[in-house]
């Protein structure tokens, strides 16, 4: 075998192996980045659940206030 032939099997073999190499890693990527935007999905919806518990939270204190203040007009009636 010449040595350019050698070169040339040789190049080929590193080829074929970084090939395999490059399609494991985007598919370790491909689930890294499910994992990401499903870590993200949470987020947001964490986000607006804990944004509308606050919502929930001060119509809950208003309508407190406002049941207080109708027991305490009742209570002097």
């Amino acid at each position: 075998m010449t040595d350019i032939a050698k070169m040339l099997a040789d190049l080929q073999q590193r080829r074929d192996e970084l090939r395999v190499q490059l399609h494991l890693a985007s598919k370790e990527a491909e689930e890294e980045w499910q994992e990401l935007t499903s870590d993200w999905d949470k987020f947001v919806s964490k986000s607006q659940f804990d944004k509308s518990a606050e919502e929930v939270g001060e119509a809950a204190k208003e309508l407190g206030l406002k049941m207080k203040a109708a027991y305490d007009r009742v209570k002097k009636a």
